[in-house]
């Protein structure tokens, strides 16, 4: 809907100069008129593109407004906002490749996990995305399979993530983790929640992390430690995440309720 104003103005142009051309070589005593038309042929196709520019630049320029401020509102954490932002500038931009993607990431925040890999799985069957696009791509999607307990799913995005990227993504790393937590494999775990990529993490997903790392601590060392679940949870309700992993959700709970562990003072031989 976006570019068929801009595909009948082209056709309509090309319509002109074929017209034109067909006109001085087929037509008897045409030549005049040819020339004629094919001298206009420039303000017809003027005034056609002016309107058309008057009429999607300022779309444009409204959905990148929309854009920007609503990933300055996801890094202060303020999903929901966001999101509005989102699908604000969804509907005004020239591709809706970028706006799709963010809009997925907000859900994926607000753990609405089959709408978020609903909407990367659309952007996956594109043919025009960029490599390393499409590697951040299979990278969210990994972490909503992840989530979601589908282990093989994950581990396919995974593949495809080291495929067309070459550097480490937090959310590829984020998905290791809770694949191996999900397996059991907490020491891998752990180790995937330490590499330096995942402390760019915002939102619920830096929370989700920590409480992951907290998590592995307590499996691997029998020590249990206070997380805080409104720093998962966000703007969401329990509700949502506890229909893909309710072992995280009753873990959230009930380590959420304990004090924070106190280290006694050194003696002082007094």
């Amino acid at each position: 809907m976006r570019n068929r104003w801009l595909l009948i103005g082209t056709v309509l142009g090309l319509v002109l100069f074929v017209a034109s051309r067909a006109l001085f070589h087929f037509v008897p005593g045409s030549h005049e008129a040819a020339a004629k038309l094919s001298r206009n042929a420039p303000y017809f196709l003027c005034a056609l593109c002016v309107p058309l520019a008057l009429y999607y630049l300022p779309r444009y320029r409204r959905s990148a407004v929309h854009n920007v401020e609503g990933l300055r509102l996801m890094a202060e954490g303020r999903v929901v906002a966001a999101l509005q932002q989102f699908e604000a500038a969804l509907p005004l931009a020239k591709s809706d490749v970028i706006p799709t993607y963010n809009i997925a990431v907000c859900q994926l925040q607000l753990w609405r996990l089959p709408d978020a890999e609903r909407a990367l799985g659309r952007l996956e069957t594109r043919k025009d995305l960029t490599p390393q696009f499409r590697a951040v791509l299979c990278a969210a999607l990994a972490l909503a399979a992840a989530m979601q307990g589908r282990s093989k799913p994950a581990e396919q995005w995974l593949d495809a993530v080291r495929k067309w990227g070459h550097k480490p993504f937090s959310l590829a790393v984020l998905a290791s983790a809770v694949v191996a937590c999900r397996a059991g494999l907490w020491s891998e775990a752990r180790e995937q929640l330490g590499q330096p990529v995942a402390q760019e993490l915002t939102g619920p997903l830096r929370g989700l992390r920590q409480a992951l790392g907290a998590w592995c601590q307590e499996q691997l060392t029998g020590e249990p430690r206070p997380v805080d679940a409104v720093a998962v949870f966000g703007e969401a309700s329990p509700d949502a995440l506890q229909a893909a992993w309710p072992e995280l959700v009753a873990f959230l709970l009930e380590r959420s309720r304990q004090p924070p562990v106190r280290l006694s003072a050194p003696s002082t031989g007094r």
